[in-house]
């Protein structure tokens, strides 16, 4: 009996001497900021700050529909950054963590030299990771972070947070996190190429609803901490081959004669180009030799060989490459990396051209544009000679 006595004592004690977690908090107990996003107007910082109700989507088995205030979107002002983050707080009714952002979106004005003061704010607290995909845009930010989704999925599953599910299907603009964007901010002359969201939808309907979607539309070229300007369409076309990291599977249209309806059309995998400089009299020239695989979607025009189609592919790219640099250059948008280029090859021509004059690019000329395209399917097709 003292023995069990000395046990039953002991257990009571143990069981005392636990530590419980009396301060833990349900999740609907607390606010987790999804997604932020950052203005810079009339002197002052707005951050706005997504919340997105788990409480309604954890009573749930499946996919929960956007009614029933799902997402709410907070507004915060300030002359300083943390005024404005600390102007949420005041009526946010509970705690607030950061642990769970997502996605970052920075406005036009904001990439106008604010980044190193915006990151130097939002990482000193320790709460947000390095890991939230980052973007610039030039929408409406209470618009833009209050969007929908098609067949009720989850608000997690927008594109905004998920972008690399649909690039590795459309690599059409490269989705960054807030570290790629960090480590290049602090090598000089690093160019960042930011991607642009919108929630402009004209592709999707809901009877007569055409419900506001996220969707990439463009990039916004950053160096040495602030934008050098957007681009989009046939400006970001050169530029996907030139500089980007990765592309998984892109279009690429080839016309003959018939403007409206193309010749052959092909799927272009993993581009990758090299660059080489050299001095001539107009100042410095740089040349290009890039190299893509190709797969055949479909072809309407007349038979003829695999090389045959290489060939017109290649004068497509390098057409591409050739307008995209004219255009941008007139922007004095450096897209394709120049100068950062020549901060890491030449520093002696670096030296000689860019601290000298406010905007390299008028002496920077585009030589040799090499393009070899290698077609990976054409054992499936029958070609005439």
């Amino acid at each position: 009996m003292m023995k069990w006595a000395y046990v039953s004592s002991m257990l009571a004690g143990c069981v005392i001497l636990l530590t419980g977690c009396w301060d833990s908090k349900e999740v609907q107990s607390i606010n987790f900021i999804t997604a932020i996003g950052i203005d810079y107007a009339d002197n002052q910082y707005i951050t706005y700050a997504q919340l997105i109700d788990f409480s309604s989507i954890a009573k749930q088995e499946g996919p929960t529909p956007r009614e029933g205030g799902q997402i709410w979107i907070g507004k915060g002002t300030g002359t300083t950054l943390n005024m404005a983050i600390n102007d949420l707080y005041e009526t946010s009714q509970q705690q607030t963590l950061w642990t769970h952002v997502k996605a970052i979106v920075l406005s036009e004005n904001a990439l106008k030299g604010r980044l190193e003061d915006i990151f130097n704010t939002l990482l000193h607290s320790g709460q947000l990771r390095y890991t939230p995909w980052i973007y610039g845009t030039e929408q409406d930010m209470s618009t833009l972070l209050a969007p929908s989704t098609i067949l009720n999925q989850s608000a997690q599953t927008i594109e905004l947070f998920e972008p690399m599910r649909l690039y590795r299907q459309y690599s059409g603009y490269e989705p960054i996190r807030l570290h790629q964007m960090l480590d290049s901010l602090r090598e000089p002359e690093s160019v960042v190429l930011l991607p642009s969201v919108s929630s402009k939808n004209q592709t999707w309907h809901n009877g007569e609803k055409t419900p506001p979607l996220i969707r990439m539309d463009g990039l916004y070229v950053v160096s040495n901490g602030k934008s050098q300007g957007k681009i989009t369409g046939a400006e970001a076309d050169g530029t996907r081959y030139v500089n980007y990291d990765h592309v998984y599977q892109y279009p690429l249209y080839v016309y003959g004669k018939n403007r409206q309806t193309p010749d052959l059309s092909l799927t272009l995998h993993h581009p990758k180009t090299r660059i080489t400089a050299r001095k001539t009299k107009e100042g410095i020239t740089f040349d290009l030799h890039t190299s893509v695989k190709a797969a055949i979607t479909e072809n309407h025009g007349a038979p003829r060989s695999p090389r045959t189609m290489e060939q017109e592919a290649e004068k497509q790219i390098e057409a591409q490459i050739r307008d995209t640099f004219t255009k941008n250059k007139s922007r004095h948008i450096d897209s394709y990396g120049l100068v950062e280029h020549l901060y890491r090859h030449n520093m002696d021509w670096w030296k000689e051209v860019v601290p000298r004059h406010n905007d390299p690019l008028e002496h920077f000329q585009l030589g040799k544009v090499e393009v070899r395209v290698d077609i990976l399917n054409s054992s499936t097709y029958k070609y005439g000679e």
